[in-house]
């Protein structure tokens, strides 16, 4: 029995490490992968680690497999997105520089299935200059008003259901927020006290443009939900595998358009929002690269910001700037839900050059 639990660590480690290799190689290009690279990104650091201290305390040191998790744990630590290096912005000449305080959130459908004057106070006690806010829609249920029709989160490409409803808030915003300009593009909705110049959501449905007028001078705001890479369901049917491979083409489009967007972007802008993608998922790595990540400007060591069933493993939100001095991070908060979403909001303080 012992012999039998000995190899079936050690397949386990080259197991392991064969996914390893794979995952570095291939994650982000390849659609099965979206499934298994969602894990956690903290378990591609303790998987090699329990294996690796498993063939040190071994009286028979077997070097090879040592070495093996030894890389694997090298390999794994570039997916942890843990936040170790903290930074700051203390010393901002606030002549020079303008504050911004944005609150970004998934609300996760509205204010449908929750206390709706709960969440519009909320959102209101953020007191934020912009809002850029995900998921203005509701999902079909028993219960919906039968005149609201169903339409489908993506049309670019064929077979998602039509499993939610636009709904029209106008009044609602205009009477909770007075003084402040609004838009609503498909599922995303900004809310801003400075003028809204234009604002427009990308074909692919997973973002929005917003270009604000700040004291005179223009921001440009991207707003983004990316679609879920996959439908929870049973693993074990064709459509689960179908659905991830459809979501991997949106998916596609989306991230390919608005890194698009942002080269052609000759002004000031800040990108927020759920990209429904974890570090280890690989579609990051660019924007993460070019950006600076707001989160560096907090005290979360392990940045998470959504939960499921109760466990909050991951972060999905991200609030990037670019790589320059004309917009600074003063502070970055990952607020508390209460219950009213499975994500938390953001909330970033930012001066942006006058």
């Amino acid at each position: 029995m012992k012999k039998y639990v000995q190899n079936a660590i050690k397949a386990l480690a080259v197991l392991w490490f064969v996914y390893m290799i794979i995952h570095i190689a291939f994650v982000g290009k390849f659609f099965l992968l979206n499934f298994p690279s969602s894990t956690p990104t903290f378990f591609f650091v303790i998987v090699p680690v329990i294996l690796l201290v498993y063939f040190l305390v071994q009286k028979k040191k077997k070097v090879i497999f040592i070495g093996i998790m030894s890389i694997s744990l090298i390999m794994g630590t570039t997916q942890f997105d843990i936040n170790i290096a903290t930074k700051s912005n203390n010393n901002i000449n606030k002549d020079n520089y303008m504050p911004v305080k944005v609150f970004c959130w998934n609300t996760n459908l509205w204010d449908q299935l929750k206390d709706g004057n709960a969440f519009y106070d909320y959102l209101k006690n953020q007191k934020a200059d912009v809002y850029l806010l995900q998921e203005y829609l509701h999902c079909v249920t028993d219960r919906n008003d039968k005149s609201q029709k169903p339409f489908k989160i993506c049309n670019i490409i064929p077979g998602f259901p039509p499993n939610y409803l636009t709904i029209d808030e106008t009044e609602r915003i205009k009477k909770e927020f007075p003084g402040y300009f609004f838009s609503t593009d498909g599922q995303f909705v900004i809310i801003s006290r400075y003028p809204i110049i234009r604002s427009h959501a990308d074909y692919s449905e997973q973002y929005a443009v917003s270009d604000v007028d700040i004291n005179g001078k223009t921001m440009r705001f991207f707003n983004v939900h990316m679609l879920l890479h996959i439908e929870p369901g049973n693993p074990f049917v064709p459509y689960f595998y179908n659905a991830i491979s459809r979501r991997y083409k949106a998916r596609e489009i989306g991230f390919k358009n608005l890194n698009e967007d942002i080269k052609k972007t000759n002004t000031d802008y800040f990108i927020e929002g759920d990209f429904n993608s974890s570090k280890s998922m690989g579609v990051m790595n660019g924007l993460l690269k070019d950006h600076i990540d707001a989160v560096k400007y907090s005290r979360d060591i392990l940045p998470l910001t959504f939960e499921m069933d109760g466990l909050k493993l991951w972060r999905f939100d991200y609030a990037l700037v670019p790589k320059n001095d004309n917009i600074l991070i003063s502070s970055y908060k990952c607020l508390p839900h209460k219950g009213l979403s499975d994500h938390n909001p953001l909330s970033i303080n930012m001066y942006l050059k006058r």
